[in-house]
């Protein structure tokens, strides 16, 4: 196999990107630059834990170990109270938790019970598959001069399965308990002052997994049959090529395509600015909505106050 180099443009001066990833490819250019080069290079403080990665890694975790025989559904309730208890979180996220603790079981649960819908039987699958790819696609007269590299969440090489699994949890809101009535029965979904909204079923896959599903898919060149599996409150959505257009082998290699025009451009962008930093700032541009109302963003709401005031103070001061 032919050696291949990281592209200068990726590492020089103030960058320093060894490889990119499905995931990060369909955030948007600004957030992308936030999280993989801005904020290390002013080295931000590690965000504050948030309960819907937490608790989604955690699903994913127990539901693969019990997968391949590593672990038993019966322990799951007891396992995540013992994780949870680990992190500090902010009184949103620890409420949350609660919620999250009633309902942990179901949803490994679930993610199994797709599995076998989708599978002759639960023998033969691996899970969390490592793959590190490089590309010949051209776009704007370049190619992509970067490792892609993830894992992907099950395998059957036997049947030729892929299926990549989502967790869609509810939300907790602050709603301050009313006197109650003789005849108000037990609210399941609220804990004190809490309340728990219950996840909305899922109608369209959503396009950041159909890059990845996508990316897993040429892995082992569209021989696979890929599943995208989404895991709610109560129910499981399962897309397949067979009612999902995304998953065709059209869709597939649509999104592959965007996979390498969004990343060749953010190369281009990093070949303009020449390792300078604030260069990359005066490319991308800034929008100061999304750093005045960050606790709006999930992706930027648990990091610290005065690392935001930071940010703030970077784009004054280009």
């Amino acid at each position: 196999m032919e050696e291949r180099f990281t592209d200068l443009a990726w590492t020089t001066g103030d960058f320093n990107k060894a490889t990119t990833s499905p995931s990060q490819t369909a955030l948007i250019n600004l957030i992308w630059y936030y999280k993989y080069h801005l904020f290390p290079y002013l080295k931000f403080k590690k965000e504050k834990p948030s309960i819907s990665f937490k608790a989604g890694t955690f699903a994913h975790d127990w539901f693969q170990n019990i997968l391949v025989g590593q672990a038993k559904i019966d322990d799951v309730e007891l396992a995540f109270k013992t994780y949870i208890e680990q992190f500090e979180f902010e009184e949103k996220h620890k409420m949350k938790a609660q919620f999250i603790l009633k309902k942990i079981k179901g949803y490994v649960e679930r993610h199994l019970e797709a599995i076998n819908e989708v599978s002759d039987n639960f023998s033969g699958w691996t899970s969390e598959k490592p793959f590190s790819d490089w590309y010949d696609d051209k776009y704007m007269g370049q190619t992509l001069n970067i490792a892609n590299e993830g894992f992907i969440d099950c395998v059957n090489d036997g049947e030729k399965k892929i299926t990549e699994h989502k967790n869609r949890f509810g939300n907790v809101s602050l709603k301050p308990l009313k006197k109650p009535k003789k005849d108000d029965k037990p609210n399941e979904n609220r804990i004190g002052d809490w309340v728990y909204s219950k996840s909305q079923a899922i109608k369209y896959p959503q396009f950041t997994h159909c890059i990845q599903t996508a990316i897993y898919s040429k892995h082992f060149d569209y021989k696979y049959k890929p599943y995208l599996i989404y895991v709610g409150d109560s129910d499981y959505t399962i897309f397949t090529p067979d009612n999902c257009w995304e998953l065709t082998p059209k869709g597939l290699q649509y999104f592959f395509k965007k996979f390498i025009q969004i990343n060749i451009q953010r190369q281009e962008m990093l070949r303009m600015a020449n390792g300078d930093m604030k260069k990359l700032a005066m490319i991308i541009g800034v929008d100061w909505s999304e750093i005045r109302n960050y606790k709006s963003n999930f992706l930027l709401e648990n990091y610290h106050e005065e690392d935001m005031q930071r940010l703030e103070d970077f784009y004054e001061k280009l």
